[in-house]
């Protein structure tokens, strides 16, 4: 009986040892066997059942086991789980040791989408880029590795490289909407239209004008304005300067139409409300029973109120993703790769997280915020939980109108701009900021901060629902915007819980308003 199992363990040592590295066990032994093989085959850690389950079951299989298959089984994990960044790293660097760098760069690009916490990911990246000739694409990939590692000597010296390549181009501009196809025309409805993208450059931005209006840009290029649309021809010009002085410019054409949308001052009706939005999409969180955090106990409870309230307030579709099924794998699947196909120019998205938010102190002197999925560590959250940082960047993906991110957590580090939107009192103001972009958030406090729940409900999300209710249509035009959800929230949860929690708000980007439409019958 001794024999037999020695044999067992011979023949697993190797894979168990590489899964033994994978998660920090360092004394190998029956103990450290035994907990590897418990960790791959618990159900709270694999979630049976599930296509993000069954995908990292594949990428084991694939890392540990049957290696001749393992790209066919790295597809395979991507196709089930679009939202596992681990299976894109390899599949990039199979192709990259092939030569086929489009290929490789492909893959490692959806990785870095995802938020990759892999330094030599984005060294390798960047060395792609600087053999295509991207240089500027290259400058951005070699900041990111150095920025997760500060001394990899590999991608210190590529810096150098790029650095001594005499940067005599324009800024790189990416325009994220309008969005710009080869042979079709762009046609506007609507007087105001959100002009987005990033612009790149290995020496900097200096500025970034559209139209000859400066427009706002934050520290990784990203711009944004809203620009008036004329019946007829409008052209609509980007321009970017670098550092030095070199100039891009792109332009783009686009066709304005009669707006479909009447004066509204006041929605009296749901054909007032259907007008403005085509679809309405929600997905919501809620996560009592962590695997390595604290419990909760009304997380769940409040997801499904929410739910059911925005159902009832005129959401289209609302998916509800609670406790073990919250991974940190199936949040980004939904953000990166479901939203952005589900979502349209001209809908609403609202995302609702109930659970615990964490805050990291940055060495700059900055912070850092997290929402913490149901699988995230306590020690290592930073690359098992979703920063506010992916979310912003994954938002920019989805070509929602208007985004709202709310959060029944305390956490800060949200970058937010403060800007508080256009004044109620502009002549139709309703219909003004229903057609300009805008991503909004919310959440339930700062930094330190505990979560109060009360009477089966945390004590946000208590008045969120009240606010759905109409508690907070402050000029009672049968609208709640997210300004007057943020003005409503902030005082109230402050006070209720005796300031020991108060709500933080503001945008990411752009000036529109989040619409809730309350106090008409359906």
């Amino acid at each position: 009986m001794e024999t037999t199992k020695v044999w067992i363990l011979k023949d697993v040592k190797r894979p168990l040892a590489r899964g033994a590295a994978m998660i920090g066990c360092k004394n190998w032994g029956f103990t450290c066997a035994f907990f590897i093989l418990g960790y791959f085959l618990s159900p709270l850690s694999s979630q049976a059942g599930t296509d993000c389950d069954r995908a990292h079951t594949l990428f084991s299989k694939a890392r540990f086991g049957d290696r001749m298959h393992a790209i066919e089984y790295y597809r395979e994990a991507i196709r089930l789980c679009p939202g596992y960044i681990r299976p894109y790293e390899l599949i990039g660097n199979w192709y990259r040791k092939r030569g086929e760098r489009e290929k490789a760069i492909e893959y490692f690009t959806q990785a870095a989408h995802l938020g990759s916490k892999n330094n030599k990911l984005y060294y390798l990246l960047a060395d792609l880029m600087v053999q295509v000739g991207d240089l500027d694409e290259a400058s951005r990939y070699v900041e990111k590795s150095l920025r997760l590692r500060a001394d990899y000597a590999r991608a210190l010296a590529l810096k150098k490289k790029i650095a001594r390549a005499t940067d005599r181009e324009g800024p790189r501009i990416i325009l994220f909407e309008p969005a710009v196809t080869r042979g079709m025309k762009i046609v506007h409805r609507y007087q105001n239209l959100s002009v987005r993208g990033i612009v790149t450059d290995k020496s900097g931005i200096a500025r970034v004008l559209v139209n000859q209006k400066d427009s706002l840009v934050d520290s990784h290029g990203n711009f944004f304005r809203d620009v008036s649309i004329l019946t007829g021809k409008n052209v609509i010009r980007i321009e970017a300067v670098d550092n030095l002085g070199n100039r891009s410019v792109m332009s783009v054409v686009v066709r304005g139409e009669r707006s479909p949308l009447p004066p509204i001052t006041r929605i009296a009706s749901l054909q007032d409300a259907d007008q403005i939005y085509r679809r309405s999409v929600a997905v919501v969180i809620g996560i009592n029973h962590y695997l390595r955090w604290p419990a909760l106990e009304f997380a769940v409870s409040d997801a499904v109120a929410v739910r059911k309230k925005l159902e009832a307030t005129g959401f289209d579709e609302v998916l509800t993703i609670l406790d073990r099924e919250a991974t940190q794998r199936r949040i980004l699947t939904e953000l990166f790769h479901e939203l952005p196909r589900r979502v349209g120019p001209d809908d609403r998205l609202l995302f609702y997280f109930a659970g615990h938010g964490e805050t990291e102190e940055l060495p700059s002197g900055g912070k850092k915020g997290y929402v913490i999925p149901v699988d995230a560590g306590r020690s290592n959250y930073t690359s098992t939980a979703i920063s506010m940082k992916q979310i912003r960047s994954l938002s920019r993906r989805i070509r929602a109108k208007h985004i709202l991110y709310v959060m029944d957590c305390c956490y800060s580090g949200l970058g937010l701009n403060r800007s508080l939107g256009l004044l109620p009192t502009i002549s139709d103001y309703l219909r003004k900021v229903s057609t300009m972009r805008v991503v909004q958030v919310i959440t339930a406090g700062g930094k330190g901060e505990q979560v109060q729940e009360r009477e089966g409900h945390g004590l946000f999300t208590t008045f969120f629902l009240r606010a759905l209710d109409g508690a907070a249509d402050i000029n009672r035009d049968n609208v709640v915007t997210g300004t007057e959800l943020g003005a409503y929230l902030r005082p109230v949860v402050s006070n209720a819980s005796g300031q020991a929690q108060t709500p933080l708000y503001g945008r990411l980007e752009g000036e529109g308003e989040f619409l809730f439409f309350v106090g008409i019958d359906r």
